[in-house]
């Protein structure tokens, strides 16, 4: 299973903080592809983050059993 957890308008978005998924392994693109069928993440900017990781969603990623995944829009700081 794979937890992925959202945050701001994405939150809002799935009306939801986090979800499991029953699935083994899944290529990022993959996930990043359903979810977005889901929630339309299209127009949303958000970086991902495995298990507390910055990842690019460039580098054709698995993503394993028991992972966690986070979907992060950009933060206001100061």
């Amino acid at each position: 299973m794979i937890t992925v957890n959202y945050f701001g308008n994405i939150a809002e978005a799935a009306q939801n903080d986090s979800e499991i998924l029953d699935v083994k392994a899944i290529k990022l693109e993959e996930l990043l592809s359903l979810l977005d069928a889901k929630y339309d993440l299209g127009k949303f900017q958000f970086q991902v983050a495995i298990n507390r990781k910055i990842v690019s969603r460039q580098h054709g990623l698995t993503i394993s059993d028991a992972d966690e995944i986070a979907l992060l829009p950009p933060f206001a700081g100061g």
